[in-house]
């Protein structure tokens, strides 16, 4: 059955020593794509050269992360040109942090609508980071009308209501291998409750491992472990909940793939 993860670091450092063979797991295993995401300029070369190496099965995206206070600041056109390149396909990660970065923090918020406007500009969907932060992250998507391009809430960690919230003003709900520990059965019981067709899955490799691959590096093929967590908590089956979630992320990001 096809999978795709929709959001990998593919373009980490932390692949560099192994990433054909990463990339040879992905393929035997059936994927049917999968997003790459860069975060800063100096990420970007890295990007494009795997996006150029397999058109039409890696797909990127890029933003200026929320969590670099000291990066210059894109303008609209900047984040538009750059997400308007060859296999390019959304503006992120974008949105708010507040774990790691500290009040006042006007210009996050300022760089956050400045990711949308171009978004927009360039009808292009959103991946929204948001660490204690999702309340406000989707008050500002609302006001912005986000819903108009499309969006995903990446490694939700949030309550059922801003969920439901994110689904109410257009946005997908997506889950990584925080889905599947142990602890988490609150997540697991929103994944649940959230209408199969507003899910995505994703590993945000090389981060975040699922079980039974939690403490190693993260790789994209591991996002079939969220599917299945998925898949129990809400009692379907675990081929149905891969297809179904290929699908809604080719709807999203608007993928050349017919599945």
């Amino acid at each position: 059955m096809q999978f795709i993860d929709s959001h990998s670091h593919l373009n980490s450092d932390a692949f560099d020593e192994d990433r054909d063979e990463v990339i040879a797991r992905m393929k035997a295993a059936g994927m049917a794509a999968a997003m790459v995401i860069a975060c800063e300029d100096d990420e970007l070369p890295k990007l494009e050269a795997l996006l150029a190496e397999h058109p039409g099965w890696l797909f990127g995206a890029w933003a200026l992360h929320p969590e670099f206070p000291d990066k210059p600041e894109p303008t609209v056109e900047r984040i538009a040109e750059i997400c308007s390149r060859p296999g390019f396909v959304a503006v992120g990660e974008t949105g708010l942090d507040f774990y790691w970065c500290k009040e006042p923090l006007d210009w996050q918020r300022a760089r956050f609508r400045r990711h949308i406007e171009a978004a927009k500009a360039i009808g292009k969907p959103l991946i929204i980071h948001a660490r204690d932060s999702e309340r406000e992250a989707l008050e500002i998507l609302r006001d912005m009308h986000a819903g108009d391009v499309g969006f995903v809430m990446h490694c939700f960690c949030g309550t059922l209501e801003t969920a439901e919230g994110v689904v109410a003003a257009g946005g997908h709900v997506s889950f990584t291998g925080n889905l599947t520990f142990k602890k988490n059965e609150m997540l697991r019981e929103i994944a649940g409750k959230i209408p199969l067709d507003r899910l995505l899955i994703e590993t945000d490799s090389p981060y975040m491992a699922p079980v039974p691959f939690r403490g190693k590096r993260c790789e994209p093929v591991y996002s079939r472990e969220v599917a299945r967590a998925i898949a129990a908590a809400k009692g379907l089956d675990f081929d149905e909940v891969l297809l179904a979630t290929a699908r809604n992320t080719v709807k999203l990001f608007r993928l050349p793939i017919a599945l």
